[in-house]
């Protein structure tokens, strides 16, 4: 495919169906963890799973700010012409990504129960937490290579390489998921080893694909090592204050939702969590599959062909958010049933907390699609600024305030109101880049 030439509408069903299916599979297995674990271990487990979930966005922060600011970089350079300096980028990036994993690893392991602690683990749910956390910790690596590398082929013209190592992950997860916690009784020890295996078969496959002939990712001797490092990091920053934005904001949740609502509205959290984890993953997939070809055409000068993407990529996460509202909204209750063998209390807690918690959907996709979009014109301070605002500020403020008054409900209408205040603050940054573009278009010469 031509990145350059190609009709854009083609160009972004390339990208947009392989990265919507890699998340659905990656949803799948998240599903089928929650479904093993909820049916299998019980709400306790549920609600161990909301406590955990933080420590995989830590290996997705190092991924993303390596994987996304070398990708980043990379495409450009190779929509300028410049393949030696896409590629010293993508070897200044992966020497990066190496070097972080070296030390964040032993860090985790070493302090695994005072980071579960701050999470929100209590001595109730700890043994369910490092049960479970314990594998994950043991394999981090592969979490962190695994989203550097999918960034980096993606990137490289391969989206239906990621696909495949998604799926092939993804159906080890779900047949370990249920073979060892079912038959086998391994409860959260079964889970956790079918989700590690599953990303360490991800990353073997997708560091396979670097040794074959359709790879154009070289290792190359950065022409200076300190300004690519520094330029891949400053591009894939706010991807990574993301990731960073998503840990501090779930250890305020948990920790708000244990204060005022307790173990039982956790549990139904939990559950909310993983409904918004797939839905993430599914936004995420949009913004990934609009990168590759916005930054090439950025490079490349062809600014039209980025407006028309940046139309169809946002009337695409608009629809999607109208559609996984409204399933919160309609279905609580055979949502909580599907994932967890639910207590009464935990039955009659979860309508009012799923329809509050899932209006934040409506708006959660353009929110997340907005970063990258961003990040591919450049524009990576907009990016960050409104990463930092939805993911800590705003959000942060109003988990505080709101339960004042409002006590758990609080909780639930703090995320509806950050995603729609960041929503309003990111359609006025769109109106103002697309300005810019059209300016620069305007100075042009016609061809």
């Amino acid at each position: 495919m031509n990145l350059l030439k190609d009709r854009i509408g083609t160009l972004y069903l390339k990208f947009l169906l392989p990265s919507l299916f890699s998340a659905l599979v990656t949803t799948i297995y998240s599903f089928v963890d929650t479904i093993a674990i909820g049916q299998g271990v019980g709400a306790d487990g549920a609600a161990a799973c909301a406590i955990i979930y933080p420590i995989l966005g830590v290996a997705s922060l190092f991924g993303f700010l390596c994987g996304i600011g070398g990708s980043v970089r990379y495409g450009k350079a190779l929509g300028e012409g410049k393949p030696e300096k896409a590629n010293a980028y993508y070897t200044a990036s992966l020497l990066l990504v190496l070097a972080l994993t070296a030390l964040v690893w032993p860090a985790t392991a070493l302090w695994r129960t005072q980071i579960f602690t701050l999470f929100g683990a209590n001595d109730r749910l700890m043994p369910l937490v490092l049960e479970y956390g314990d594998w994950i910790i043991w394999t981090f690596p592969a979490f962190i290579l695994s989203a550097y590398l999918t960034c980096m082929v993606r990137c490289d013209g391969a989206p239906n390489v990621v696909m495949g190592a998604v799926i092939a992950g993804g159906v080890f997860n779900v047949f370990g998921d249920w073979f060892l916690v079912f038959p086998m009784g391994m409860g959260m020890t079964g889970a956790a080893i079918a989700t590690a295996g599953g990303t360490v078969i991800q990353l073997l496959v997708l560091w396979g694909f670097l040794f074959t002939r359709h790879s154009r990712l070289r290792l190359v001797k950065p022409w200076e090592l300190s300004k690519a490092i520094f330029k891949a990091v400053t591009a894939g920053f706010s991807a990574s204050v993301l990731e960073f934005a998503f840990i501090v904001l779930t250890c305020i949740l948990n920790n708000q939702i244990m204060r005022y609502g307790g173990e039982v509205a956790l549990s139904v959290f939990g559950v909310v969590l993983s409904c918004s984890g797939m839905f993430q993953h599914i936004y995420t997939g949009v913004g990934q599959a609009v990168q590759p070809i916005a930054v090439t055409n950025y490079g490349a000068g062809q600014l039209r062909r980025i407006i028309s993407l940046r139309r169809v990529s946002q009337w695409t996460v608009a629809a999607m958010g109208i559609l996984f509202m409204l399933t919160g909204v309609l279905f609580p209750t055979q949502i909580i049933r599907f994932f967890v063998d639910a207590t009464p209390e935990v039955l009659e807690a979860a309508p009012g907390i799923m329809r509050i918690y899932f209006l934040s959907f409506l708006f959660m996709g353009v929110n997340i699609w907005a970063v990258f979009y961003f990040q591919s014109i450049m524009q990576t301070t907009i990016s960050t600024v409104l990463t930092v605002l939805r993911g800590v500020v705003i959000s942060a403020l109003l988990l505080y305030l709101l339960p004042l008054w409002m006590g758990i409900n609080g909780v639930w209408w703090a995320m509806v109101l950050t995603e729609a205040l960041v929503t309003g603050i990111t359609l006025v940054c769109i109106g103002y880049t697309s300005r810019i573009l059209r300016q620069k278009m305007a100075k042009m010469p016609i061809q």
